[in-house]
Parts: structure tokens; C-alpha cells; sequence
């Protein structure tokens, strides 16, 4: 058997390759295999494999994953050869022998070569080949957007070239030089300010005979330093060459008397590289051609006293002291992206502390990242594991703290403007930042600019030929020199072009040519010829085609699934699922549409553009807007349906006939449901949107539809803006019954941050409830309006309304709503101290929710009950009821619920005397009630936060911790 993970992850057994299941339980191997043996916890993996952000069923998903990978295992070579098992309640193992897995054989082949290179050399290097030879790709490569997967695939990449430098060495002390000149002069050219490698080559070529050559190395490492850094040679590099220019004869001789390859020049690092190299960086794409001047000046601008740009002087502060920042600007397409990765992977070793890159999404279509959340990205890159500071200006602080006094790279890729960077930016000069815009950001003060033009005639030639091969050119190097210059050399419109073309056997080049010639209908947004391209590639596609990249266009959210492009699509793909199946397909073919993950596709921002001014041309503004409106009823129809799969027992006015989509997916259960409408979340709240803007008729179905995930995810700036779009347009029409039920909504989602706007909805609709004679509504509103009095701080005046509620509920049949109102109740006599009556309520409220299988409702009962033992001070007890709440809560609730458990957690560690537990649940609350804007919890939090680092003995971060105002609320 072989389990290979240092390159594609693959499974072999008696000569066959045998499936690993999906991505998500691949990784899940992955991660268990990179244990070595040892136990894995559940929390790590679900950290791991979700990375960091693992949804509410992620505990039942995981152990499908361990239950399908187990199965997986013992059919391809059964129990004895490999087994997953479970180590103890909350931790899982691999077990294999060592000798299968091709990492352990790595570094076991690597220790028995330290071992023996002070014996035998020659074994030495022969057990170094072995050790590379495990290495068969790139690991985790389609982990790509992984965290964890990233630290580990650079920190390997580490470890593979250590081991190939000391078999380079001991190659060298056994006098093959000429042998290693090829080798050492492709490591030279990946990395030119390795010196060590330097070394090497100086030496192999000296050895060889080649003094010249040799020399001539030294000399352009040594204007490559001093242009890059202002720096000489290290010491050792210097000596070599003066040893050369005497024609030291010791020189000549090899071994290990202290003349071979030089050691890594200190020079270049601020600090030591860290064990694991922090790298983010996309992948370096195969098609990357030219751009040689453009790459000899950002790779000129390594140092920290000279700029990229021709050498410019940084401003502000003297030559050593400014922050070496290049802004890479031009238009759409012309690969601003693809240079600032490439420089970024060959910049890569001369800032070995991390290599950072962040999308801005300036001009993508999407909301520009804030300069908060992108601080937050990057912090979370480092490795970031406490609570994120609150403001832009807190986060940009501890980021340039973290950068001062590490040697990083940051790439920010498609930025806006110049007050979307400025935060982003370190401080040190030993860090460099490279920025891709459409604009020139004069704003950025100090940056130097570096214009990217089309490429040139004889790289543009080169990148067509990359793509369609040699044989297909060869015989017509004027066309070949015509399309390329009909394209205006455009990177984009070259492999747009070219990768059409090497589909198209029958053509030539002057075929091509021609057809170019009489494309028409330029992008107005871009030059006429980029425009033609996309024409020309539009005008290929059949009409069913032609006609879903129109619709697609219309899409306002991120990505979108074949159900979606359905009802965009219209009723004649509609009918035909095979038909569109096809016509997706061709989209992918032809370079225009990208499935990003399995079932998800995305449109090139440049594609979206064109399709969407074609279809302003092509479609009638009725047709744009049907389209719209069925891509609304879609989602509307399918978040309907998931709510109420996840919410059964809560009431919900069924949608209009005439606003429920005739064919939707249907969801197996709640989990998939829930799952959904996490994934989908993006996309609903941008339809949503739309509707708002366009669809009056979904504009007042969305946010009483919504509202129950709103409320989960913490989503109250989206909340607000969708309710405040649709209650005038209900207080307009005659469906006083969904206005009623869109306040009372309203109501639920206000109580907690704003209880005087949330008792005026509650007030309205329960006057509307009864106009209506609606018993039921009646009693929803008055619950909201006691939930309002409540976190007003009206006890008192609460009790008796949601007493009526109670009753109400009662005489309605309604059990989930009763166990509601006792949740509730027990808050406020817990509030008042009368901990027995809260506890009978409490109780009462769980044998309901208990009945109703609602595990959700049991959670919260669990937490109350917790939090009113914590009060008599039953620590132990109240753990006890914590912790399984969260485990119920970790798969049935959101993050405000989970928030408020974290804190309660920390409070009971913190009172049972484990401060490190308490710190870890107060950090990890704090994290959650700011990403959810609940500044009540978070006051809270704060609080306890203080205190605890108070009694740790961390007086300067208690301080810090404990600016807020404390105030309990019920999960």
C-alpha cells in the first residue's frame, strides 16, 4: 500500500489507484496523514477542514466523513493495512504502517542521511535522492484556499529544499561539480538572492574551469544587491570571490575543510524565518510569458532603499526608513494580477517571513472589501488567534506591529482607491507591498507606479504559440504576427483567442485572421479590440448559449448554481435540463464561465461586462426584468422552503401562489437546509437587493422570509436595509396581514439593540392583529412587545404582557410559541432574582421544546438553566448544562447563540479558578458578539475578559478589556 500526500493525494493499493471521496473528506485524510500517527481532536479537525469557520453541523458532518473515509479505507486494502480510529471521545487517529505513507518515509530517508553523512557521504547522498524522489507534485494543492493546508504546503516546500541543498553540498565535497552546474544555475535563477546557492555555483564552475563564468556570477549578484538593497556580499560570498581572483588553489580541492558552499547570507532577514512560512499566494499561473523590464524593476525593488520604478527615492523618512510600495496600474485584463504573483513567487525567498494576498475587489462587481475586514484577513493569515481589535484604526495597528519586525510580502490585488490601501500598509521598510489597480492611486503617497502596457510583439507571438502549440504557427509567422497584433497584444484577448483557435482544427491562422476582421460590437468599457475578441467568442456560441451568458450577467451575487441559471435562463432551458447542461458546458469550454467549486460557477469580471451590455442591446427591458424577477421567486421560493424546514414549529404565512416558483429543488431535511442557506447567503442578501430596487411584488416577501437566518447570522445592517425597503411598500398596499407579520419580524430582529423602534413595530402590528381578529397574531406581537419591555429594563411591565402572550399562545394550539414566552419569563424573574419561579419556567420551557424535538429551543433551556445554577453558584452544575448546550448549539444555532455560550463558558471556568479555559471562551465571544454587532454581549464580555486577564496577572490587557457596560440576556 502507498498513501501519498507530498504531491496530489492519492491511495494505492496492488498496483491501483483507489477513490479518496469528496474534497471535504480528502482533506480530512489529509490532515489526519499529516499528523504522523498522532490523535487529531475534533475541534482541530472541524478547524481544519472548514477552515476556521466550520458551520453549525459540522460535528454530524465530520463523523460522516470519518464514517464514509473508514469504509473507503477497508474496502481498498481493509483493516490491517490502514484504519481510522477513534483514539477517545473527541479525538481520531490514523494507523498505518510508517513505511506506507510517503511523507514519514521522507523524513525518515532524511534522518538516516544526517546520520550517515558524517560517516559515508556517499550512502548520505544516495538516501537525500531517495528522500526527493518521495516528492511526486505540489501537496495539498487543491486544498488551495485551506489556511492550514497553505502553512503546511510552504512549510514541506521548506523542508524539500533544505534537503536538497544538503545533497547538493555533499555532492560538492564528493567533487561533482560539472554534474550539479545545471541544477544549481535553475536554483540561482529561481531564487537570485540565495547566496548560499550563489555560493555553490561559483564554486562548481571555478572547479569546472570556467573561472570567467564564475566570476561573472559574483559580479551580477553584486550589482543585483546593490541595486535591490544598497547591500554588499555577505562576508563569506566576498571572501570566495577574493580566493577566486588569487587563484587559491585550496579551492580546487574538495571534502569538508570549510571550502564549499557558503552559508545563507544573514544580510537579507530581519529575523529568523519562522518554522512555518506564512504563504498565501495564488498559484503562479503555467501560460506566464515576458513582462522581462516590468520584472527586472519589481524584483530591483527588494531592498528598503530604493523604490520599484526606476529606482526612485521613498519619501517621508530618508532612503532606509520608507516602506518600498509599487502600484502596478492599467487596464482590464492586461495581467496586472498575473505579473504582481509572479514577482510575488520569485520575491518569495527574500521576504521569508510571509507572503500575503488579499483580493480588495475593487472593481469586481461586488462590494469593495472595507479596509477592516481585508486588516481582518490578513490578521487572520498570521495566525491571528485572539480577539480582533473593534476599529479600522485598532486592527491597522496591530498589523503593522505584527509586520515590524518580520521581513513580509503583501500583494493587494484589485484596489479601488488610495484610502482602501493606506490602512493595509506596514510600516517596516524591510517589509514590500506590491498594489494591482485599474487606477494610478495618486492619492498613495510615496508609491511608485509601474505602468503595464501590452506586451510586446515577440511576447505576445510567444504566449499564442504556448497555448496552441508549435506545430499550428510554424508554417505562418506573418499571421501568427497579424492576429497578435490584431488582438493589440492583449494578454487576455491573446489566450481568449488562442484557446478558441486551438480547438478549431480546420482553421489557420489566416482563417483567423479574417474572422477577426469582421467582428464588430466593441465593449464600451474597454478598447475596441478586446471588445472584438469577446465578440468573436460570443458570436461562436449556439443561440441557447448566447442566451444563458446574457441572462447569467443579471446575476447580482458572487457565484450562482445550475437551479439558479435555470430560472434566469428562461422557459426554454428551463424544459430542457440537458439542453442547459450543455450550453454551461460550452460557456466553461470557451473560457467564459469558471466552476470555481463542483455545482458553482462564476462569470470573469471582463465577460460580465461584455455580456451585459450585449444583453442591453440584444434583450428588451421587460425581458431583463422577467428575468430578474423568476432569479427572485427562485431564491424566495427556496429560502421559504428552507425556513421551514429549519424553523417546523414556527409560524409563517405561506407564500403568494403567484410568487412561489413551479420547480425548485427540494431539500432532503433541515441539515441540508440549513446548509443551503448558509452557503446561498451572499446571493440571497444581493437578490434580495434586487427585489428591493426592482421587484416591489418580492421586495415585501424577502425580509419576513429571512428574518429567522438574519437573526442567526447576525446579519442587522442587511436586516434593517431590506425591512425598511419593504414596510412602506406593505403600509401602501392592502395585505394588512403581512404587514402585521413583517413587523412583528421586525420587532424579533430589533429587541435586543433597539427596544423602542422594536415596541413600536410590536404596538402596530399587535392594533393590526386585532383589526384582523387574528388570535395568533395577536399573541406574537404581544411576545415581541414583552421581549422589548424586558431589554428596555421593564420587568416588571414585561411579565404581565407575555403572560397574555402565554395564554394566547395556549388557546391557539401553539406549543413552540408558549415555550417561547416561558423562555422569556424566566429571563425576567432571573433578571429579578427569584431564581426557583425562573427555574419552573425554564423547565417547563425544555419539556416543551423536548416534545417538539426543537434541539434548538433545547439548547436555550440548557443555557438558562446553566445560568441560574452559575448563580447559586453550582459551578460544576452549571458547566455541565454549558456544555451541552453547546454541543447542540454548535449544530443547530448561529452565532449570536454561540456567542452568549462562550461568555457563559468563560464566566464558569473563570469562577471554578481555570483562568487559561476562561480566557480561551471570553476570546473566542468577544470574536463572535463584534462580527454579529451585538455591542450588549460584547460590553459583557469585555468585562469578564478584564477581569480574567486581571487575575492572570495582565494588568495593561485588563485594562483595555474592560471599557463597556455589562448586561446578561438569555440565548
Amino acid at each position: 500500500m502507498d498513501l501519498l500526500v507530498l504531491g496530489p493525494l492519492e491511495l494505492w493499493h496492488d498496483q491501483r489507484q483507489h477513490a479518496l471521496g469528496s474534497l471535504k473528506e480528502r482533506c480530512v485524510l489529509a490532515v489526519l496523514l499529516h499528523a504522523r500517527g498522532e490523535p487529531v481532536t475534533v475541534d482541530t479537525l472541524m478547524d481544519r477542514v472548514w477552515d476556521g469557520e466550520p458551520p453549525p453541523t459540522a460535528v454530524d458532518t465530520l463523523h460522516t466523513y470519518l464514517s464514509r473515509l473508514r469504509r473507503r479505507l477497508r474496502r481498498a486494502v481493509g483493516d490491517d493495512l490502514a484504519q481510522v480510529r477513534r483514539h477517545s471521545s473527541r479525538a481520531y487517529q490514523l494507523r498505518a504502517d510508517p513505511g506506507d505513507i510517503d511523507l514519514l518515509r521522507f523524513n525518515r530517508l532524511r534522518s538516516q542521511a544526517v546520520a550517515a553523512a558524517g560517516r559515508d557521504r556517499e550512502v548520505a547522498v544516495g538516501l537525500l535522492r531517495a528522500a526527493e524522489a518521495q516528492w511526486h507534485g505540489e501537496p495539498l494543492a487543491e486544498f488551495a484556499d485551506n489556511s492550514w493546508a497553505q502553512s503546511t504546503r510552504a512549510r514541506l516546500a521548506e523542508e524539500h529544499r533544505r534537503v536538497r541543498e544538503e545533497r547538493i553540498r555533499l555532492e560538492m565535497e564528493l567533487g561533482r561539480h560539472a554534474d550539479l552546474l545545471g541544477e544549481l544555475q535553475e536554483l540561482a535563477s529561481q531564487n537570485p538572492f540565495a547566496q548560499r546557492v550563489i555560493g555553490s555555483l561559483m564554486l562548481a564552475l571555478y572547479r569546472s574551469g570556467r573561472h570567467d563564468e564564475a566570476l561573472t556570477v559574483f559580479r551580477d549578484t553584486r550589482t543585483r544587491l546593490h541595486r535591490s538593497q544598497g547591500i554588499e556580499p555577505t562576508a563569506e560570498l566576498q571572501q570566495l570571490h577574493l580566493r577566486m581572483l588569487e587563484q587559491d588553489h585550496d579551492l580546487l580541492r574538495t571534502g569538508a575543510a570549510g571550502t564549499d558552499t557558503p552559508p545563507a547570507p544573514a544580510a537579507l532577514a530581519v529575523s529568523a524565518a519562522p518554522a512555518e512560512s506564512l504563504n498565501c499566494l495564488p498559484r503562479d499561473i503555467p501560460d506566464f510569458v515576458g513582462r522581462s523590464g516590468e520584472l527586472r524593476i519589481l524584483l530591483a525593488g527588494t531592498g528598503t532603499g530604493t523604490r520599484a520604478g526606476g529606482g526612485r527615492e521613498a519619501t517621508g523618512g530618508g532612503a532606509g526608513t520608507a516602506l518600498p510600495v509599487t502600484v502596478i496600474h492599467g487596464m482590464p485584463g492586461i495581467g496586472k494580477t498575473a505579473l504582481a504573483v509572479h514577482a510575488a513567487h520569485q520575491l518569495a525567498p527574500v521576504y521569508p517571513d510571509a507572503q500575503f494576498y488579499v483580493d480588495l475587489r475593487g472593481h469586481s462587481g461586488q462590494q469593495p472589501l472595507d479596509p477592516s475586514d481585508a486588516l481582518a484577513v490578513l490578521l487572520h493569515s498570521t495566525g491571528w488567534n485572539g480577539t480582533l481589535p473593534d476599529t479600522s484604526d485598532e486592527r491597522a495597528t496591530r498589523w503593522r506591529e505584527w509586520t515590524a519586525r518580520r521581513r513580509a510580502l503583501v500583494v493587494l490585488d484589485n484596489a479601488r482607491d488610495a484610502a482602501q490601501v493606506t490602512p493595509l500598509l506596514p510600516g517596516s521598510p524591510a517589509c514590500r507591498v506590491l498594489v494591482t489597480t485599474r487606477s494610478r492611486l495618486a492619492g498613495l503617497d510615496g508609491a511608485a507606479p509601474l505602468f503595464l502596457d501590452t506586451l510586446s510583439e515577440q511576447e505576445a507571438q510567444f504566449l499564442f504559440t504556448r497555448i496552441v502549440g508549435a506545430s499550428r504557427v510554424a508554417a505562418e509567422p506573418e499571421n501568427l504576427r497579424r492576429d497578435a497584433a490584431a488582438c493589440a497584444r492583449h494578454p487576455l484577448a491573446l489566450q481568449v483567442l488562442a484557446s478558441r483557435f486551438r480547438h478549431r482544427d480546420a482553421w489557420d491562422l489566416r482563417h483567423l485572421l479574417d474572422r477577426l476582421a469582421h467582428a464588430h460590437r466593441p465593449l464600451q468599457e474597454f478598447d475596441s479590440l478586446i471588445s472584438a475578441v469577446f465578440r468573436f467568442s460570443y458570436t461562436e456560441l449556439r443561440e441557447p448559449t448566447q442566451d444563458l451568458l446574457r441572462a447569467l450577467a443579471l446575476h447580482p451575487g458572487p457565484d450562482l448554481t445550475l437551479p439558479a441559471a435555470t430560472a434566469l435562463s428562461g422557459p426554454v432551458l428551463a424544459e430542457d435540463a440537458a439542453l442547459l447542461e450543455r450550453c454551461v458546458e460550452e460557456l466553461i469550454d470557451s473560457s467564459l464561465l469558471e466552476e470555481t467549486v463542483l455545482g458553482r460557477y462564476r462569470l470573469h469580471d471582463l465577460t460580465r461586462s461584455y455580456a451585459v451590455q450585449v444583453g442591453l442591446d440584444t434583450d428588451a427591458e421587460p425581458v431583463r426584468r422577467a428575468a430578474t424577477g423568476r432569479l427572485a421567486r427562485h431564491y424566495l421560493t427556496q429560502v421559504h422552503r428552507a425556513d421551514r424546514l429549519t424553523h417546523p414549529h414556527r409560524r409563517a404565512l405561506p407564500l403568494p401562489s403567484s410568487r412561489e416558483a413551479a420547480i425548485a429543488p427540494a431539500f432532503s431535511d433541515g441539515d441540508e437546509a440549513s446548509v443551503w442557506l448558509t452557503v446561498e447567503r451572499a446571493n440571497l442578501t444581493a437578490v434580495a437587493r434586487i427585489a428591493a430596487a426592482e421587484h416591489p411584488e418580492y421586495a415585501v416577501l424577502f425580509p419576513r422570509t429571512l428574518a429567522r437566518q438574519f437573526k442567526l447570522w447576525g446579519a442587522w445592517d442587511e436586516a434593517s436595509e431590506l425591512f425598511d425597503a419593504a414596510l412602506p411598500m406593505l403600509r401602501a398596499s392592502d395585505d394588512r396581514a403581512a404587514l402585521a407579520r413583517t413587523l412583528t419580524d421586525r420587532a424579533d430582529l430589533l429587541a435586543q439593540h433597539n427596544h423602542g423602534a422594536a415596541l413600536d413595530c410590536a404596538t402596530e402590528a399587535l392594533a393590526i392583529y386585532g383589526e384582523l381578529h387574528d388570535t395568533h397574531g395577536r399573541a406574537d406581537a404581544l411576545f415581541q412587545s414583552g421581549r422589548a419591555r424586558l431589554a428596555a429594563g421593564q420587568g416588571d411591565t414585561a411579565l404581565p404582557v407575555l403572560e397574555e402572550a402565554r395564554t394566547l399562545y395556549r388557546a391557539v394550539g401553539d406549543p413552540a410559541g408558549e415555550a417561547d414566552v416561558l423562555n422569556v419569563q424566566g429571563a425576567a424573574l432571573y433578571y429579578a432574582g427569584k431564581y426557583d419561579e425562573a427555574l419552573d419556567k425554564v423547565r417547563r420551557m425544555g419539556t416543551i421544546y423536548e416534545s417538539l424535538d426543537d434541539f434548538h429551543g433545547q439548547a436555550q433551556a440548557l443555557n438558562n438553566r446553566g445560568e441560574i445554577l452559575f448563580d447559586q453558584k453550582r459551578y460544576a452544575d452549571a458547566r455541565d448544562y454549558y456544555d451541552r448546550s453547546l454541543a447542540l448549539m454548535r449544530q443547530h444555532g448561529g452565532r449570536v447563540a454561540l456567542a452568549t455560550l462562550y461568555t457563559n463558558l468563560g464566566a464558569v471556568h473563570q469562577a471554578m479558578g481555570r483562568t487559561p479555559e476562561a480566557l480561551a471562551h471570553f476570546e473566542r465571544a468577544l470574536a463572535a458578539h463584534r462580527a454579529g454587532g451585538d455591542s450588549l454581549g460584547e460590553a459583557d464580555t469585555l468585562i469578564r475578559l478584564g477581569t480574567a486577564y486581571a487575575e492572570s496577572g495582565r494588568r495593561g490587557e485588563a485594562l483595555g478589556g474592560t471599557r463597556g457596560d455589562s448586561h446578561r440576556q438569555p440565548v
